[in-house]
């Protein structure tokens, strides 16, 4: 009996000594950004080995857990796919991802008159981040609970976090189709054709007098140049 009682033990001990090891997991970091420099926030990353996936935050850091060997891989709309190997086998990695700009066009979507660049982009945007938009908000911790009912163990308030993190992602997301919709009809080309600014000028121009949304939407092509026509007018005047 003492013998087994020792084996036992030892199994234990041997159990605790090696699970941390056999357990361990690497946490991945890093910056994503272009060529260009510039930092691509909401950049999706996923680890294909385990089905794990993250969003770079809006400095475009990012953080994912792995294994060692897993792949990751980094996707953001315009720009090639790119995919980085776990290799270490537990702590901290740093994995810079400096992404490759790519086509606008979707595949399987058939480019005909009938989408504009902004819609084939606008699909394509809402096909990977399709995961997160779907899904229905949920009751946060506060708010409506009852005074008392101890929401501090309440498995809301655990996750409460995610849940704010989801819904700014999504009000980030409407925001950002707007202003890719206004920058898709109110273009430096389109400006320059009707008011002739150029360079440092037209980019000014087009910074004091950007759109909004609704007048863009509800805007005819023909009103459109009316509209940049007037403002031009009134803004050279206020600068004489």
């Amino acid at each position: 009996m003492k013998v087994l009682l020792r084996i036992i033990a030892l199994g234990c001990i041997f159990s605790m000594a090696f699970a941390p090891l056999v357990n361990a997991q690497v946490t991945v970091t890093g910056m994503i950004s272009d060529s260009n420099k510039l930092v691509l926030p909401y950049a999706t990353v996923s680890n294909l080995n385990s089905g794990k996936r993250a969003l770079s935050d809006q400095g475009g850091y990012y953080k994912i857990y792995g294994n060692r060997n897993d792949r990751i891989v980094v996707t953001f709309v315009g720009y090639k796919p790119d995919t980085v190997i776990i290799t270490q086998a537990n702590g901290t990695q740093t994995i810079n991802v400096v992404m490759e700009s790519a086509g606008k066009f979707l595949k399987g979507v058939e480019v005909t008159s009938q989408y504009t660049p902004y819609q084939i982009d606008s699909i394509e945007r809402r096909s990977q981040y399709g995961y997160i938009l779907d899904k229905p908000n949920q009751q946060l911790a506060g708010g409506s609970t009852p005074e008392g009912a101890g929401i501090v163990i309440s498995p809301i308030t655990r996750f409460s976090k995610k849940e704010k993190q989801k819904r700014q992602f999504k009000k980030n997301y409407e925001q950002m189709e707007k202003e890719k919709y206004i920058d898709s009809r109110f273009t430096p080309i389109l400006v320059n054709k009707v008011t002739g600014l150029t360079g440092d000028s037209l980019q000014h121009f087009m910074r004091d007098n950007y759109p909004d949304y609704n007048t863009m939407r509800t805007i005819n092509t023909n009103d459109l140049y009316y509209w940049i026509t007037d403002k031009y007018k009134a803004w050279k005047n206020k600068k004489n």
